[in-house]
């Protein structure tokens, strides 16, 4: 059966994150589930990695020079990455592994990658909160400063929510 990633991310929100408020701050939870998170220097093209190598725990990598908000997305993309490798009941891929969060990331072709950006969607911007800030009349612009996102998450996030 296939992960469901809303469903995922508020298993996370319900557990790690109850009653904290927004913006989520996925790099506590990735700490709480025992991943440590670093900011350093990787390649341009590359935002972030989740890296295990056998007998440790898993990294995530973040891309120290891109601002907070697309740290705070690449982290929770990231964290995805995780959950659905540990959910999985395949063991080849629980071991060792390097997922890296580029340009590919983006196209919506790779289902690893499908899931993990609307793990993060879901994980940062909640279908819930957001309808409550849209009834209350809240703006693009007012969204993404709450939930610490770009303008441009937030509409992409409407568009897939089919509230735009």
């Amino acid at each position: 059966m296939a992960l469901n990633p809303e469903t995922e991310a508020n298993k996370i929100l319900e557990t790690l994150w109850t009653n904290k408020g927004f913006p989520v701050d996925p790099v506590s939870i990735a700490q709480k589930l025992g991943l440590q998170v670093l900011d350093t220097e990787l390649p341009e093209s590359v935002s972030g990695a989740l890296i295990k190598e056998a007998g440790t725990e898993p990294i995530i990598a973040l891309h120290h020079s891109d601002h907070s908000n697309r740290k705070r997305f690449t982290c929770s993309h990231e964290l995805g990455h995780y959950i659905s490798r540990i959910q999985s009941n395949d063991q080849s891929t629980e071991y060792e592994y390097v997922d890296l969060r580029g340009p590919s990331a983006a196209s919506g072709s790779d289902p690893e990658e499908v899931f993990a950006n609307k793990f993060a969607a879901n994980l940062l911007m909640p279908e819930k909160v957001i309808k409550a800030l849209l009834q209350n009349k809240k703006s693009h612009f007012e969204i993404a400063l709450f939930f610490g996102v770009s303008p441009e998450a937030v509409k992409h996030r409407l568009k897939n929510l089919r509230l735009l």
